[in-house]
């Protein structure tokens, strides 16, 4: 099987937010390596991680044996809206939720690359237009019903009519079950990453055939997980119990698995502390800076995360005009943003790639921050066109981001411009975005484990006239763009690959449909009764396909 990317990156959506499937909606998530069959022919050659780029961990040292039994208590950021993978964007959040009761056909190993996992191979054909998914027997869902080759096929045509999920399998032209135990893929156009759709995306997870038919099924999920999903209390918990008969023998270790959604950081925090929780994730600054103080807790942060970054609606005056990009580039002050907002916790970005990765550049030509030029910038705009330069920050209704759009906003209005921030509860905040109904938007994104898992978000096809949902959120059209990206998803030659990427990495730079603030830092947290956090050092704090650890989670007695 094909393997990607440089190493591994967490994976998740921006804001943890989540759309019914009549809205689209961002989707990302993360990795992680579970044991797996591997099929690792036709590999490209991969490079070793820069040092600590996986994760950092701290902590009491994990017991030596694995016992069986107990409840772990996990704590996210937020209530999944639904965890239908086919209907739902899934956040960070909803893949926690999600991860507990289905399985994925692929997952990455510890170097980022994808090998099948639930699938028994996924094998490319000599052009990689044509992938063979060979599916196990044996594997049951939790309803009993069987998973078959059908009901693998059954899910991919649900992925990719999905208005959520359709764009990931843009170059699928069909999907057929061949027998009993394969199912192949043709494409339109060569993909040698196409496995990590299934290890990186939501669109890797097999899901029964009821929650297929039935829509009403999306927060009762029935997958081949390690859990069962027993109850759910809207903003409260997602409660689960031991699939005694998941077809990874000796596991899962625990007995029961409850996930409470807590947005508010600190109470996270806090609850882990006063042990009403045994575990949680972050992303929080102030959190991460608390936990790096204590030694009592076990902890593992991913060092690269996704980018923290404004969209701009280049459909739409003003920012329809690069001068108005330019302008709002250099009145932007990521230095500032990163110390007063991410607690020099954040590292910077210039783009969606992150060091170490395919296609980036440390000098991109992004514009650094200057304030008399984004002036000057303004009055060649205002001169141009006639209007004044204002527009509206569409922002999430949160303390923290209410604070980051305060900063930002003083920027602007220092450089002449007149911001009208309007925040907005996190679904109405993506639905603006997706349907192109706004100015500038706050996001979280772009964490692949290789830029390919990316590539859709960035593709012209990927846009619909408003107020159609795209998934290309700054509805930028770039021809060098779309041809750097088919050429790169069509090659196994890392330096090919790479070259290609840094043609779109500066064509962001140049064009400016993003405004680049800086690379997120995810943290877990957990007890030190809890045991196998530390297997997310390779990256995978958030996951979408690989976060099957949670299966190999144990308590120490």
């Amino acid at each position: 099987m094909t393997t990607t990317g440089r190493r591994p990156r967490a994976l998740v959506t921006g804001f943890a937010a989540v759309l019914a499937a009549t809205v689209m909606v961002a989707a990302a998530c993360s990795s992680t390596s579970p044991s797996g069959s591997a099929n690792d022919a036709a590999a490209p050659a991969t490079t070793t991680p820069p040092k600590n780029v996986y994760g950092e961990v701290a902590g009491p040292a994990d017991g030596t044996t694995p016992t069986d039994g107990g409840k772990v208590v996990f704590g996210i950021e937020a209530e999944p809206e639904g965890v239908d993978p086919t209907r739902y964007a899934l956040s960070s959040s909803g893949h926690f939720v999600a991860s507990a009761v289905f399985d994925p056909l692929a997952t990455l190993d510890d170097k980022g690359n994808a090998v099948p996992y639930l699938a028994t191979a996924i094998e490319p054909s000599d052009e990689y237009k044509t992938w063979t998914i060979t599916v196990p027997t044996g594997v049951k869902f939790h309803d009993g019903s069987e998973l078959t080759s059908q009901v693998v096929t059954d899910n991919l045509e649900a992925y990719r009519k999905s208005l959520i999920t359709g764009p990931d399998f843009a170059k699928v032209a069909s999907v057929t079950t061949a027998d009993a135990t394969h199912v192949v893929m043709k494409l339109s156009d060569p993909m040698v990453s196409l496995p990590l759709l299934f290890a990186a995306r939501q669109t890797g997870y097999m899901i029964a055939p009821a929650m297929l038919a039935s829509p009403d099924l999306a927060n009762k999920p029935i997958g081949t997980g390690p859990f069962v999903f027993s109850d759910h209390t809207k903003d409260k918990s997602w409660s689960f119990t031991k699939n005694s008969s998941y077809w990874k023998a000796g596991l899962p270790h625990l007995d029961a698995l409850e996930i409470r959604p807590i947005a508010d950081n600190n109470q996270r925090y806090s609850d882990l502390r006063a042990g009403t929780l045994d575990m949680m994730d972050t992303q929080s600054a102030q959190e991460i800076v608390d936990m790096r103080t204590t030694t009592d807790l076990k902890r593992v942060e991913n060092l690269a995360g996704e980018e923290h970054f404004e969209a701009l609606n280049t459909s739409a005056p003003p920012f329809d005009d690069l001068v108005a990009r330019q302008a709002v580039a250099y009145a932007t002050d990521t230095a500032k943003f990163i110390k007063e907002i991410g607690l020099d916790v954040y590292g910077p970005a210039n783009g969606p790639f992150a060091p170490g990765q395919v296609g980036y550049l440390e000098k991109n030509g992004y514009p650094e921050f200057n304030l008399e030029k984004a002036k000057a910038l303004v009055k060649e705009y205002t001169a141009k066109t006639g209007k004044p330069f204002e527009f509206t920050l569409h922002t999430q209704a949160d303390v923290q981001i209410q604070a980051e759009s305060q900063l930002l906003q003083s920027g602007y209005e220092a450089a002449g411009m007149k911001v009208t921030v309007i925040p907005l509860p996190q679904i109405n905040l993506i639905a603006a975005i997706a349907s192109g109904n706004y100015n500038m938007g706050r996001f979280r994104l772009f964490g692949s484990p290789s830029p390919d898992g990316d590539a859709s978000f960035w593709r012209s096809t990927s846009i619909a006239p408003p107020p159609g949902i795209s998934t290309n959120f700054p509805r930028f059209a770039n021809q060098k763009i779309d041809d750097a990206v088919k050429a790169a998803l069509g090659t196994n030659d890392e330096k090919v690959k790479n070259e290609q990427y840094q043609i779109v990495n500066k064509e962001f730079a140049t064009n400016i449909p993003y405004l680049w603030l800086g690379r997120a830092v995810w943290a877990l947290a957990a007890s030190p009764k809890v045991n196998g956090i530390y297997a997310a050092k390779n990256g995978s704090i958030q996951t979408i396909g690989p976060k099957t650890w949670l299966s190999d989670l144990w308590l120490s007695r």
